[in-house]
């Protein structure tokens, strides 16, 4: 057997060559280093790290504990092992590492870098930015370390302070992508998509490969009016990460803002889901009371119970449910603590469950142990999501509804709740891998803000030209949508448009709207673009315009309901599928039928005749309030029952034929 000299020389030599990144001959070194000596645990560690580096963690994972084992006070072993179990998913046998290896050296600065990585996706942030911030204390010069702490924070909201540690992540490493793209997400949440654009195209150049950044070049794309160009950036970040769902539900979302043909967006959905959908469920909910008229259990599931568009619609609901007859539950994946309507939601809800940081598969057990009926996802492919515990069958009937404009792509989500006028029968069905429940009498109610301000009488009355309006996210801008308000402004003399959303908040983004109209023949001057109000209600701002444009083929639903509640009537464009037909089911509602147009230059005609009858705009604009209360859009007990008919007949059916 060879010395423990010789031992050392050959480890420090396998040691070498995993740095260099040759891990194959690492691996060969290790392999001969254990055949002569099978208890030095330095080679049996570091044979464990190359087996995680190369797909092999499981038994990885293995070899790092068996270091642990041979070497019991070594605290780079415990730190090895919560890395890899970590990388395993195993967060929290992993955080127990760390903090094994943390009682050993409670100044191990990996330690506490490395358990911030376990703490913050088992949901623990306030823990995970206490050891970030412990972490760079003690190794004030590691970027990584720096740039760890930007994305726990970040998920806090403290974004003054993940801008400083991201920007001192760079400014240590000038290279390191995962700095540069970390800055890039602080910067697009400040509404800074210029410098966002600037940082995630900089990781790129560093890591061209880098599926992170190219999600998220997308993302500031998308939300910059360029949706079409961003799907070059989510294709490529799908095709290196084709087993996270979050990369193609971020391409599916920048898909329904794009002028696509509809099945070619349903078709990508489809192909998502059929990914996911893997083998047979588990639960077959064979013990289930089916009992047809007994008290359904609702749940909710969604990362938006708080001011957030999705909450405009359900807050009417939750509050007007029949506890006699639905038992109401809200999984709720957030990060952040919420708001006051995060609390006046909670008061409705009989049961609050907090599922961020639980993963898909703990979660649809929850689901499954509350013995939950009906699940409603409220979130489709937007952010932070749950549709993975919805392909895993969580509940007997589930169910899509109002966060998202499209289909799931999901055969194990049952039911997507549409109306008549977004999906009339024969038109949409082939757009959808759901069956589509049609609510009686629309499929959206909503909660006016309390605090609205009075409705103003129409600006043109004073100023003498008429003032277009969209407030709609600059995503739904299209090119085509450019086209067409291009036109309604030239074929009205001396009008003007405004058009707020965040993205033109930055100045390149405005000053690429500026240049889209330009090319129009629409001078700046009749431009106001405007981006997100911080004082005052931002609802006053619908004073400064006298009638609103609705996007297409994506068209406004939060932002049109405002609008009307405001007293702005809304011109729309009337589609071929659900998301371009949420105009037409909002404005037939109220009975504005006269506002639907059928084509891009019916919209023009629509929006010019309205514009040129300023007495009966006046007298829409004065009657909007009791027109929208009267067509029931404000009705949550009147809606809310009508919901509640839908989830009994789905009970029912699933009762029967099951």
């Amino acid at each position: 057997m060879p010395d423990i000299t010789e031992i050392e020389q050959r480890f420090e030599a396998a040691a070498t060559l995993h740095e260099q990144g040759r891990l194959a001959d690492a691996e060969a070194h290790c392999h001969a280093i254990l055949n002569d000596a099978p208890s030095h645990a330095p080679s049996v560690s570091l044979m464990g790290i190359v087996l995680c580096m190369t797909g092999r963690a499981d038994m990885g994972v293995q070899f790092i504990a068996k270091a642990c084992e041979l070497a019991p006070d070594e605290v780079a072993f415990q730190n090895n092992l919560g890395t890899a179990l970590s990388g395993l998913g195993h967060h929290e046998e992993a955080i127990g590492a760390f903090q094994k290896a943390l009682a050993m050296q409670p100044d191990y600065a990996p330690a506490h870098n490395n358990i911030g990585a376990a703490l913050r996706p088992a949901g623990r942030l306030d823990e995970a930015a206490a050891h970030y911030s412990r972490a760079v204390e003690l190794a004030p010069d590691n970027a990584e370390a720096w740039a760890n702490y930007a994305n726990v924070l970040m998920d806090l909201n403290r974004i003054e302070d993940a801008g400083d540690a991201a920007r001192k992540a760079t400014a240590l490493c000038p290279d390191y992508a995962v700095g540069h793209n970390n800055l890039g997400t602080v910067s697009q949440r400040q509404g800074q998509y210029g410098a966002a654009e600037t940082s995630f195209r900089r990781a790129l150049e560093i890591s061209p490969d880098y599926a992170d950044a190219l999600s998220n070049l997308g993302e500031v794309l998308k939300e910059t009016g360029r949706a079409a160009e961003a799907l070059e950036y989510y294709q490529r970040s799908v095709d290196l990460s084709p087993d996270e769902p979050a990369m193609g539900s971020n391409m599916l979302l920048a898909m329904c803002a794009a002028e696509l043909p509809p099945d070619e967006i349903a078709d990508a959905h489809r192909a998502w889901g059929t990914r996911l959908e893997t083998g047979d469920t588990e639960n077959t909910f064979a013990g289930r009371d089916r009992s047809p008229d007994r008290r359904l259990r609702i749940g909710y599931v969604s990362p938006d119970y708080r001011r957030h568009s999705v909450t405009y619609f359900l807050d009417p609901i939750f509050a007007h449910h029949d506890r006699d007859t639905v038992e109401v539950f809200a999984y709720a994946n957030m990060a952040e603590p919420g708001d006051a309507v995060t609390e006046r939601l909670k008061g409705h809800a009989g049961h609050w469950r907090n599922i961020f940081g639980m993963d898909d598969m703990a979660f649809a057990q929850l689901v499954s142990t509350d013995q939950i009926d009906i699940l409603v996802d409220l979130a489709g492919h937007t952010r932070a999501n749950r549709l993975a515990a919805f392909a895993v069958r969580a509940a007997p009937i589930q169910m899509s509804y109002l966060g998202y404009p499209a289909t799931t792509g999901l055969t194990r989500v049952d039911w997507r709740l549409a109306d008549g006028w977004t999906d009339p029968i024969g038109v949409t069905e082939a757009f959808h891998t759901e069956h589509l429940a049609r609510i009686d009498g629309g499929f959206l109610c909503c909660r006016p803000d309390d605090d609205a301000p009075a409705v103003a009488p129409p600006p043109a009355l004073v100023s003498g030209q008429i003032t277009f309006g969209s407030f709609n996210n600059l995503a739904k801008v299209t090119p085509g949508v450019v086209e067409t308000w291009a036109a309604v402004l030239n074929a009205v003399p001396g009008s003007r448009l405004m058009v707020k959303a965040k993205s033109l908040g930055d100045a390149d983004t405005a000053g690429r709207l500026t240049a889209a109209f330009q090319a129009r023949g629409i001078e700046a001057a009749r431009l106001k673009l405007v981006g997100w109000i911080t004082e005052g209600n931002p609802l006053a701002a619908y004073g400064q315009i006298d009638i609103g444009l609705d996007t297409f083929p994506y068209n406004g639903t939060t932002t049109t309901c405002e609008a009307l509640w405001m007293g702005v009537p809304v011109i729309t464009l009337g589609g071929t599928w659900h998301a371009a037909r949420v105009g037409v089911s909002l404005l037939s509602k109220i009975s504005l039928s006269d506002c639907i147009a059928t084509d891009t230059g019916d919209y023009v005609t629509k929006a010019t005749s309205l514009a040129a009858k300023l007495d009966s705009l006046t007298e829409l604009r004065t009657g909007m309030r009791d027109r929208v209360v009267r067509g029931g859009l404000t009705d949550g007990a009147a809606f809310t029952q009508s919901l509640e008919a839908t989830y009994r007949e789905a009970w029912r059916t699933w009762c029967r034929y099951d």
